[in-house]
């Protein structure tokens, strides 16, 4: 393929050539870059127009099967209460039943949080919402499923009256397709997810997934990149070390052994230091799934195979315990999420070489969260700039569906650290649009020969990545940071190529 007149962002720097140059892509890299190039009998020509070219996208985590499942959802996000869930599931069924919806499919819910709610909920509860009608209502940030009778009986999962959380959901999670109809949405929205993914300007994903994702995603046919997870139950399983070929195409490839050592904010199960309460009566600090001995054994295995390590850890706690496994073992590692840290463990994180792999767009909705049940700890979350200034490498995603799949939201919320009228959050922690964008582009910085044929097309935007100006106390300022992010939001995407291939356009 040869890409005719584009302007190459670097990601480094953000700033792009005044006169245009020619790309020609070919076996999946670029091969030449020059002010013009003739094209070759039959070759594919992709018109540029001096339009700005950026590296491919990367959302560095994402749960793929539960976002395929998505757009057949029940949205309970924002739901401040079980009678307000219990009302939007009646009121969904009763569609259901006008429309003429097979009556025993499935209902699956997506977005609540237990931080929301002054009373639990209670399987009777959802019982006399839902009748036969298998339901499971999942916590908006996946760490806990509200399942009716119906859907515990057909999982085989004994009776009781609580929810599921943490590892007993998550190893329940990727059974859901065996619920009436929720295998056909699956099949449905990974396609619906591969295009919208690609519409945005996203060439690759880590995928998250529970299960065995390297066995699905080939029989996929995938059109963007994939890099699949392991967790330590499946980790024997595993097809090769981090970087293993899975495709034909060379589009998926085996990722990162994935361990989860605490919880999430929204279900009260981040590990923290100190105690924490969501004035409604939890207290604690949270929970600690993997304790240091397993997470070190599990670390060890995933070594010897030439694993990666991507270790989820919210709470300060957490990270402390991760960011020590991951020392002692000596593996190349992430912390995902690394949502709130001590300057110790920034510090750590710098002198290991542990990557953090952040979801900026969480901060929009834990900030209030955060300074009710951390009072005082606000200065610990999303610590993006001291990680930079610090040496740590940055690794921007979304943990969708828990944030949508949207670089571009993910990019401005690490630059103006606000959703709504109020100044950014904590802005000391912001960072200018060319950091976000060389966080979201999988360490290449440059379209350069050599570099895979990846790129990305946008409408002419010659302040998109420039930097914001500071103000006398060394902080971007408000009103420039605000409009900076805006214009990162608003963003079109012209055209998308993957591998050489163009995968979407406008």
């Amino acid at each position: 393929m040869l890409i005719r007149q584009v302007r190459p962002v670097d990601a480094a720097s953000g700033r792009a050539p005044a006169s245009p140059v020619d790309l020609r892509l070919q076996d999946g890299a670029i091969a030449e870059r020059a002010p013009e190039l003739a094209a070759d009998p039959g070759e594919e020509v992709l018109e540029g127009g001096g339009a700005l070219a950026l590296p491919g996208l990367w959302d560095q985590h994402v749960h793929t099967g539960q976002l395929a499942q998505a757009h057949a959802r029940l949205d309970t996000t924002g739901a401040g209460s079980v009678g307000v869930i219990l009302e939007r599931v009646r009121a969904e069924l009763a569609l259901r039943r006008d429309s003429a919806v097979d009556p025993g499919q499935a209902l699956i819910g997506f977005g609540h949080r237990l931080v929301d709610f002054a009373v639990p909920p209670t399987v009777p509860a959802l019982d006399e919402a839902t009748g036969a009608v298998p339901t499971v209502l999942i916590g908006g940030d996946a760490h806990h499923a509200w399942l009716n009778s119906a859907a515990l009986l057909a999982l085989g999962v004994p009776p009781r009256d609580g929810i599921l959380a943490e590892e007993e959901w998550f190893a329940l999670a990727p059974r859901l397709p065996e619920l009436p109809g929720v295998a056909e949405a699956v099949a449905t929205g990974s396609a619906m997810m591969q295009r919208q993914a690609l519409q945005r300007g996203v060439v690759g994903l880590t995928d998250m997934e529970w299960g065995r994702p390297w066995e699905t995603w080939p029989r996929r046919r995938p059109r963007l990149r994939i890099r699949t997870a392991v967790y330590p139950e499946e980790l024997a399983a595993a097809p090769g070390p981090t970087g293993t070929v899975l495709d034909e195409r060379g589009l998926v490839t085996m990722g990162p052994l994935k361990v989860i050592v605490d919880g999430a904010l929204g279900s009260h199960s981040a590990y923290t230091r100190d105690t924490y309460t969501d004035g409604h009566g939890y207290a604690g600090r949270g929970v600690l799934s993997v304790g240091p001995e397993a997470l070190r054994e599990a670390l060890t295995r995933a070594r010897a195979q030439g694993l990666t390590a991507a270790v989820h850890a919210i709470g300060d706690a957490a990270a402390q315990v991760a960011l020590a496994a991951i020392g002692a073992v000596g593996i190349e590692a992430r912390i995902e999420h690394a949502q709130m840290l001590t300057d110790d463990d920034v510090d750590a994180m710098a002198a290991l070489g542990v990557v953090a792999s952040v979801q900026p767009a969480h901060l929009l909705d834990d900030r209030d969260a955060t300074e009710s049940i951390w009072p005082g700890h606000g200065a610990q979350a999303f610590r993006l700039r001291d990680l930079l200034a610090a040496g740590v490498e940055l690794a921007l995603g979304s943990d969708s569906p828990v944030a949508p799949l949207d670089p571009w939201l993910a990019m401005a919320a690490a630059v103006h650290r606000s959703a709504d009228d109020r100044p950014g959050w904590h802005p000391e922690q912001q960072l200018q649009p060319r950091e976000a964008l060389a966080a979201s582009t999988d360490g290449v910085t440059a379209l350069r020969p050599g570099g895979p044929a990846d790129v990305v097309l946008l409408e002419h935007g010659e302040d998109l990545f420039a930097d914001v100006a500071l103000g006398p106390d060394g902080l971007m300022v408000g009103t420039a940071a605000r409009e900076a992010a805006q214009r990162l939001r608003e963003t079109d995407v012209l055209a998308t190529v993957v591998a050489g291939r163009l995968e979407a356009q406008r």
